[in-house]
């Protein structure tokens, strides 16, 4: 069976076989530095602990109130999702009434580990961790016990992890205290942010140029490993992202990001057809030739309630709903999240015509209108996005073995609840994307789970965008329709269109390929700031909407939404783009700048 990182429970061993010998003399407690740093396998081990850190980093929005569930609230700050509990830090980092800026008081501090149960996260400094991937480079370097040919590939996976921490940073505060070297007491502590944004941005391109080349292929590598092909695909995002913020270097960043997706485009990466598999199917995602990098729990020692699972599933007992059909299994997840009528819209429709249109603009939907009939027939049907199927749960579809229903009248319709309306939708949809089919689901069953950093579909999105920025509207939608088209089953979209639509498309594109793959806070960040830096409509004061389905399924309505409905208000300011500098660091190191507006 192929091996893999098993990324949030590392031991402090690597998974291939250590030195005979040093297993025979030593007790797997009592390894010194010097034993660590002088066998590649044991510094191997301490370098897949720190991916435990780095990784998850990237992978949940900051201040992720949901962690203990794996990275819940990768879209709470977007447009894309309603919350339960408006976040559940409204308190501390939100002020929906005025500014919705971040708390000033917010630490340095990041999730390092995903906790067990219902246990807080752990916090960890992030120079620790910067400290350790500097370890790495000087220790590995160093070594005299380690061949000399194994160097470089130890290395260059120390030089990207720093990489992925600071681009971590980067996206939150722009500036950030650039640290080469592992310090020492005798070291000047109090350091300065770097002098630019664009310092740390070219710190982090420079790191992930450098490993590029010693890193191994995808078919050298373990299964979560980092590779040749993860350290172009996330150059290429990161400069892309960067771009936007950078004060200068907008347009080499541009052609960085270019010939990073070229280099990784060669290596023989493919998009996977079934997308409803690639999230929704542990085996197949690990097998997947689209996954670049991917983040692999193992099922003896994951529990539903440390991924994504446990906060999507809705909670439901056989006995607990008076809605039409009766349920045939319990399922027993804490919702917390559910999209939004407004990304709904997004999933197209390809239409009689051969263009894609969005649900209440198709023919289908005229003819409803004219002739009457079912709903499902004219908004749910086998012309939508692929996508759709693939990532929402709506009105008569299945949930594990249950048929689910969530008009008037139904088994998940919102008064048919004996357990109240905590857990209900208020958009009139649930989750689907990122939920494996498992009977009785509740907190404590085990499950593999699979999450992917970088993929081929986004990838190909991002250079998608480059070429817009290159005003190169060709390649752009070529590749705009390679998901559209293979994911999406979608017409393909003209050449000839307008930079102006190319935009349009592109935009609705990125927002259904990537749902839930923590993108849309940072596409919409990165797009305000190319677009003069003003408030961002889609995270701005938005009225959300309650789509609801008569009980015979063949009419609708189309309400403000009213369940929970203070929790889902969302406001945004220009000084939204960074977070600020935490005052208490401050007060600690006075080399410490502020962000504008703060």
């Amino acid at each position: 069976m192929t091996r893999y990182i098993i990324v949030l429970f590392l031991s402090a061993i690597c998974f291939s076989s250590c030195n005979d010998d040093l297993l025979d003399t030593k007790p797997l407690d009592k390894y010194t530095e010097l034993d660590v740093w002088n066998d590649v396998n044991l510094a191997q081990g301490f370098i897949y602990n720190t991916y435990a850190s780095v990784i998850p980093e990237l992978m949940v929005n900051p201040g992720d109130p949901q962690s203990r569930f794996g990275g819940i609230g990768n879209d709470d700050f977007t447009d894309n999702v309603l919350t339960r509990q408006s976040n559940n830090i409204a308190k501390d980092l939100i002020d929906k009434y005025f500014d919705a800026g971040w708390s000033t008081n917010n630490s340095y501090y990041f999730f390092g580990k995903a906790p067990l149960g219902n246990k807080a996260p752990v916090k960890q400094n992030s120079f620790e961790v910067i400290r350790d991937c500097n370890l790495i480079i000087e220790q590995v370097q160093a070594s005299e016990g380690i061949p000399a040919n194994l160097k470089p590939g130890l290395i260059a996976q120390g030089k990207m992890l720093r990489a992925l921490m600071y681009f971590s940073k980067a996206r939150i505060f722009g500036k950030y205290i650039i640290v080469d070297k592992v310090l020492t007491p005798e070291d000047d502590l109090e350091l300065p942010r770097s002098a630019t944004i664009k310092d740390t941005y070219d710190f982090i391109v420079n790191d992930l140029q450098e490993a590029a080349v010693d890193l191994p292929s995808a078919g050298a590598a373990e299964k979560g490993q980092l590779t040749q092909g993860a350290a172009y695909a996330m150059l290429a995002e990161v400069a892309l992202h960067g771009a936007a913020y950078i004060e200068t270097g907008q347009q080499e960043y541009y052609q960085i990001a270019k010939q990073a997706s070229e280099d990784l485009f060669g290596l023989g990466y493919a998009l996977d057809a079934d997308y409803d598999a690639l999230f929704n199917d542990f085996d197949h995602a690990f097998a997947s030739e689209e996954i670049i990098l991917g983040q692999f729990k193992n099922i003896n020692a994951t529990w539903c309630q440390q991924t994504l699972m446990q906060g999507l599933v809705p909670n439901m007992e056989v006995s607990a709903t008076t809605g039409n059909p009766g349920l045939k299994e319990s399922f027993l997840g804490w919702t917390e999240i559910w999209p939004t009528h407004d990304l709904i819209a997004d999933y197209l429709v390809a239409d009689v015509d051969g263009t894609a249109k969005r649900w209440d603009e198709t023919s289908y939907f005229q003819d409803f209108q004219s002739n009457g009939g079912y709903l499902s027939e004219a908004i749910y049907n086998e012309a939508r996005d692929d996508r759709f199927e693939a990532s929402i749960l709506y009105d008569s579809t299945y949930l594990f073995s249950n048929l689910v229903t969530t008009r008037v009248g139904g088994n998940l319709y919102y008064t048919e609840s004996t357990k109240g309306t905590n857990r209900s939708t208020p958009s009139g949809y649930f989750m689907k994307k990122f939920i494996y089919d498992i009977p009785g689901f509740k907190a404590d069953l085990h499950s593999s789970y699979a999450q992917a950093l970088a993929r081929l579909g986004r990838s190909y999105l991002n250079y998608a965008e480059v070429m817009l920025r290159l005003n190169d509207i060709a390649t752009a939608v070529e590749y705009i329709n390679k998901t559209r088209v293979e994911h999406g089953g979608l017409p393909a979209l003209s050449a000839g269109i307008s930079l102006e639509e190319a935009w349009e498309y592109y935009k609705i594109e990125r927002r259904v390929e990537l749902f839930f793959e923590n993108d849309r806070y940072w596409s919409l960040l990165r797009w305000g700031l190319e677009e003069g830096g003003n408030v961002i409509p889609e995270l701005n004061d938005k009225q959300y909407k309650f789509f609801e389905i008569s009980e015979d399924g063949k009419a609708f309505e189309i309400k403000n939404v009213f369940l929970n409905a203070a929790n889902h208000k969302k406001r945004f300011s220009p000084r939204r783009y960074l977070f600020p500098v935490p005052e208490n660091e401050r007060v600690l190191n006075q080399n410490l700048d502020q962000n504008p507006g703060w």
